[in-house]
């Protein structure tokens, strides 16, 4: 393998662990997972449709640029074609991940927006438990995170304790 073939060989943004793990595993419900994946997806088809056009622009200025004779017009073009290069090694990556991306949306359960609107409290319940704990392992909660915890319910400030907190879930089990 030459270091062409070896920089091709590579190309992906996001393994599919790291897709699993660390996008759609930043999620603490199934629903909430499959939203992420959705907008993965969307994302990534966007992005590649728009380098697949940039490239069909690119062809087309090459044949204007080449059409002139000029030297300065052919420089040119040789940058363009080389910029065209590297957006198809890119595109290499960005269509192995389409298709981990599709891949993985075809193995895991499908949501529809309703299901994963009434999803919503378990799921925020979930991801600011988790959070807070992990806070609490890392030393202490930030003031934020409390706050965030008190206005879906999971804490209640009680003003006649000097202000005091009283947590309604169970934070570290």
């Amino acid at each position: 393998m030459n270091i062409r073939e070896a920089i091709e060989e590579i190309q992906q943004p996001r393994s599919r662990y790291q897709l699993i793990h660390f996008v759609l595993g930043q999620h603490d419900t199934p629903e909430m997972q499959f939203y992420q994946l959705c907008l993965e997806l969307q994302d990534m088809a966007f992005k590649l449709k728009l380098a697949q056009i940039a490239m069909r622009r690119s062809d087309l200025e090459i044949e204007r640029l080449l059409a002139t004779g000029d030297e300065l017009d052919a420089l040119e073009a040789e940058e363009k074609q080389t910029g065209m290069e590297m957006t198809r090694i890119v595109m290499l990556g960005a269509e192995r991940e389409i298709a981990a991306l599709t891949d993985i949306f075809d193995s895991i359960p499908h949501f529809t927006r309703e299901e994963i609107d009434q999803a919503q409290p378990e799921y925020w319940q979930k991801r600011l438990t988790r959070q807070t704990n992990l806070q609490i392992m890392a030393g202490g909660v930030q003031w934020a995170q409390l706050d965030s915890m008190r206005q879906i319910g999971l804490l209640e400030l009680d003003t006649t304790t000097n202000g005091h907190a009283e947590v309604i879930s169970e934070l570290v089990t």
